[in-house]
């Protein structure tokens, strides 16, 4: 179930990332992805998250985006396999 957005406002997303046991464990980074509509195609972008102790959260502003359905995945730096995926829903103020 997408996540509804208000166009012009900012997502913020926080990670926290497991080991194959789902105990805690901190890679070197994250990266936040995500596709959105512009006009009639789609446009891309990869934020570098922030450390913040075991935690890693970026912030996304919806004003590049047009209206529409926007995905997101979080990656551990160095992992070409999401950890986490999800969808936005950009709609009208």
């Amino acid at each position: 179930m997408p996540t509804n957005v208000i166009s012009g406002n900012t997502a913020q997303f926080v990670a926290e990332f497991l080991d194959i046991n789902g105990a805690i464990t901190v890679p070197p980074g994250g990266v936040l992805n995500i596709v959105y509509p512009t006009g009639l195609t789609t446009a891309s972008t990869s934020l570098t998250m922030t450390q913040q102790n075991t935690f890693f959260t970026a912030t996304w502003s919806s004003s590049v985006s047009d209206l529409g359905n926007a995905t997101w995945n979080i990656t551990a730096s160095g992992s070409s396999a999401p950890q986490a995926q999800g969808d936005l829903r950009i709609i009208t103020p």
